[in-house]
């Protein structure tokens, strides 16, 4: 079961079987708090939603609609960036969320070199049509992180996906 905790970069959960935690961490879940072998593993609110939705794990006490709820008060880009990773990660690709803000997710490639912690994109969560100025925005920002660009948009019901790739002169 997942439960609320407090980790080292704020808020997160854990989850309460370490056996099911190692197993999230393997698949490339969660971060350690520390260096420790023991260290207890924090997942995000994304994360943890994702865990539930696919019936990994649960929250102790909560459904994930009341969860999603919860995360929306606190952060209304929430769910929009929920089913962004979802549809992500249920493709392959693993995903790790910012822990400051969930506008951004950093995706991995499949395959080779995916355990190297190297990012291949951004993706940017706009929910809605993004307007050319605040691409352009967003393209600094993934140039200066060296990262293709992949901007999500739309609605929840019908995403699109706009990859942007980096090149340099």
């Amino acid at each position: 079961m997942l439960e609320e905790a407090k980790s080292e970069q704020g808020g997160g959960y854990s989850e309460s079987d370490p056996q099911l935690s190692q197993k999230f961490h393997e698949a490339g879940f969660g971060a350690k708090s520390g260096a420790a072998p023991g260290a207890p593993l924090f997942f995000h609110p994304l994360e943890a939603a994702y865990l539930a939705k696919i019936g990994k794990s649960g929250f102790k006490g909560k459904t994930l609609a009341q969860f999603t709820s919860s995360q929306k008060k606190k952060d209304k880009l929430f769910p929009f960036a929920f089913e962004v990773y979802s549809r992500v990660r249920s493709n392959g690709r693993q995903v790790r969320p910012f822990l400051g803000n969930i506008k951004y997710l950093r995706a991995y490639s499949p395959g080779v070199g995916r355990n190297e912690d190297r990012p291949s994109m951004v993706i940017c969560c706009l929910p809605g049509e993004p307007s050319v100025k605040s691409i352009a925005a967003h393209i600094k920002v993934a140039h200066q992180a060296r990262l293709d660009l992949v901007i999500a948009c739309g609605s929840q019901k019908e995403m699109k996906f706009y990859k942007i790739a980096a090149f340099n002169f």
